[in-house]
């Protein structure tokens, strides 16, 4: 059992696979970051207070007022229909993303170098990074230190800005971009149905999901590969994460925050994270709901049941080894907003199933796309594809001869991103050769 109190502990390392599309660290292209509270800088020669976050702190306190000044002065004057209203600015040598949250009371901003982009292959796309950048790590301090507007109320501002440095200092060097944007701002999750490392079920709110799914498997769960190779560790013993359980804050079904009490639990190849609601009754926060006693009781419970769920899991693995399909000659994201379940051929295993079917797609032996095909899927499904509309559909060729096809039926989104080829020049070849793909490796999960 883990003796570890406090979550920010798994930021100090993360562990991935390499894939196809590799991530990129958003540290390798970011300008600047912060996190401005208007409120406090209102005063005439007090505008730096209004600072409680900047990174880099080697920037000079009169360039940061002047930069987080700037961000004020757009002035969010239209009426708020979602939780996180944002706006972008672009300029010659950068771009940059201002986000209010906490009903208003707080402003995160980001400046990305379209220098250090470019020679990152990596396109700009400003929803994405709206939703990486801003969304996500708003969503994750919430997660463990309760709402930005409510940590500052309840602590002195110096304890504020404590817990911002804490937070942030290591969750922006481990904070990673997919290459393909789209996958970052559509936000799915691959669902777990014959790989380790995927999702298998749920009944948290699909808000705090893709975040907490982010902590698990980026930052938790690479953790636990050194114990499990020790060789004098029993093969099938299951184990906590923590020494305590963390207090954390989610969504109930009205969307308030409710807080409780996670516990996370792993044997062999198989994690369950559960969550204790605190009563309702005021409590201490030190309090703890989870008794060691209840731990004691878990660990009988699920030691064995989870072992022999594991031990399946992997045997299927195994056994379904020599019956993978031949890698495809083409990418894909296939992206379900009902559940939340993503899979595409940049992910390190894609050949799982969506909705509880198979999926007869294998690894993509295409060669990675470029950067203009990239921004390309971009910009055509942000451009011709709405995302209200339940049915839409878009053809789109790059200066390099990729196609871009964008399929969408029953909110339901594929993407196909083909290579260039011989037998695609004209757009009734590509519509044969899409037909051709849904019907040999979609039909079963997209279409009837």
């Amino acid at each position: 059992m883990l003796s570890v109190a406090n979550p920010l502990y798994f930021f100090t390392s993360s562990v991935e696979a390499p894939t196809p599309l590799s991530r990129l660290r958003i540290a390798d292209v970011m300008d600047f970051f912060f996190v401005v509270h208007p409120d406090s800088g209102r005063k005439e020669g007090d505008e730096h207070k209004r600072i409680m976050y900047f990174n880099p702190k080697v920037e000079a306190l009169d360039k940061q007022t002047e930069i987080t000044g700037f961000a004020e002065a757009l002035q969010f004057l239209r009426e708020i229909e979602e939780e996180f209203d944002f706006r972008t600015v672009s300029t010659q040598k950068s771009d940059h993303v201002y986000i209010q949250v906490e009903k208003q009371k707080f402003i995160l901003g980001i400046s990305l170098s379209k220098q250090m982009a470019f020679h990152s292959n990596y396109p700009l796309y400003l929803p994405a990074v709206k939703k990486t950048s801003s969304v996500i790590p708003t969503r994750l301090f919430r997660l463990f230190f309760s709402a930005i507007f409510g940590s500052f109320r309840e602590n002195d501002e110096e304890k504020f800005k404590e817990r911002l440095e804490l937070f942030f200092s290591r969750f922006l060097p481990l904070l990673k971009v997919q290459r393909l944007p789209i996958l970052d701002q559509l936000g799915g999750v691959e669902f777990f149905y014959h790989f380790p490392g995927k999702l298998l079920y749920y009944s948290i709110s699909k808000q705090d999901l893709p975040v907490l799914f982010r902590y698990l498997t980026q930052n938790l769960l690479p953790t636990a590969i050194a114990p499990e190779l020790e060789p004098t560790r029993a093969a099938n013993k299951g184990r906590f994460f923590y020494r305590n359980p963390d207090d954390v804050e989610l969504d109930d079904e009205e969307e308030l925050l409710e807080r409780y009490q996670m516990i996370v639990y792993r044997c062999l190849n198989a994690t369950v994270c559960m969550f204790v609601r605190f009563p309702d009754v005021e409590t201490s926060s030190k309090e703890q709901i989870v008794s060691r006693r209840m731990l004691r009781n878990i660990d009988a419970y699920l030691e064995t049941d989870l072992s022999n769920l594991a031990s399946r899991i992997g045997d299927e693995i195994g056994g379904e080894n020599d019956l993978r399909p031949e890698a495809t000659d083409f990418h894909y994201v296939y992206f379900n907003p009902a559940s939340l379940s993503m899979t595409s051929s940049f992910s390190s295993t894609s050949s799982e199933g969506l909705d509880g079917t198979t999926a007869s797609v294998g690894v993509a032996k295409a060669p990675p796309p470029p950067v203009d095909v990239n921004r390309l899927v971009c910009e055509t499904l942000s451009g011709f594809v709405s995302e209200s509309e339940e049915f839409g559909e878009c053809f789109a060729k790059s200066e390099t001869d990729w196609w871009v096809v964008i399929k969408k039926v029953n909110s339901r989104l594929l993407v196909l991103l083909l290579p260039p080829s011989s037998y695609q020049q004209s757009l009734a070849d590509v519509q044969s050769r899409t037909q051709v793909i849904v019907k040999s490796h979609f039909k079963a999960i997209f279409f009837n």
